[in-house]
């Protein structure tokens, strides 16, 4: 397969749609996350050579830094792993009274994730692990400043890396052998589960937690149980 990041990327934009479709409440949701997602997109040059080597359409990673692969795969990503938690266990959102700036709100917090995560790799930490601990580290300063969401943040972490997981699966039938092809052998957490590096996991792991609780602090609303009607 010659471009296979972007069947990747493409496959990460399918649970998203499905859920815009089914949740038409979430659509907002998603739509922000989505965007406040995008800038990560442009820090595909610091993963690449040195993470993994795929195939890049018009070789954009080569000449800009990143690629229209990144740009959905970060897109795909935000709106699905923002929403996982409302969808597996039936809550909707609730907006909370006294959050003004919402958008200044998110801005920070991703120019705060985005320094840490330069910030370590600068001291020698792989980028993979500085870009999970730089997420992990933001979430749990929000977890700090809203207890309430400790428990749609773990949840939905786990659950967006069960999408990713099975995402990763698909792409692995789709492209056989990309995982040996592309990615370069791990640094600290050697080993594959099922086929899929530990490392992608645990990227999806980290990703699932900082879009559940971001968004939620930054836009102030709180999870909320559907009505069973």
């Amino acid at each position: 397969m010659p471009y296979d990041f972007l069947v990747l990327a493409l496959l990460f934009l399918v649970p998203g749609i499905v859920i815009a479709f089914l949740r038409p409440d979430l659509r907002w949701l998603m739509a922000r996350a989505a965007l406040l997602a995008l800038p990560f997109a442009a820090t595909e040059w610091l993963f690449y050579p040195e993470y993994w080597s795929p195939r890049f359409l018009f070789g954009l990673a080569d000449r800009i830094g990143f690629g229209i692969e990144d740009v959905l795969f970060v897109a795909g990503l935000g709106a699905f792993s923002s929403t996982a938690y409302a969808v597996a266990f039936r809550q909707g959102v609730r907006l909370r009274e006294g959050v003004s700036r919402p958008w200044r709100r998110g801005a920070l917090a991703i120019v705060a994730v985005l320094a840490l995560a330069g910030a370590l790799r600068m001291v020698g930490v792989p980028i993979l692990y500085a870009a999970v601990v730089a997420m992990g580290l933001g979430a749990g300063g929000v977890l700090w400043a809203r207890r309430d969401l400790w428990g749609p943040g773990v949840l939905g972490a786990l659950v967006s890396m069960g999408l990713y997981l099975g995402l990763c699966l698909i792409f692995a039938a789709l492209v056989p052998g990309v995982f040996e092809r592309a990615w370069r052998p791990s640094l600290l957490l050697p080993g594959k589960f099922l086929g899929v590096p530990l490392d992608e996991l645990l990227y999806g792991l980290g990703a699932g937690l900082a879009a559940t609780v971001f968004p939620a602090w930054a836009f102030g609303f709180g999870f909320t149980p559907l009505s069973r009607r």
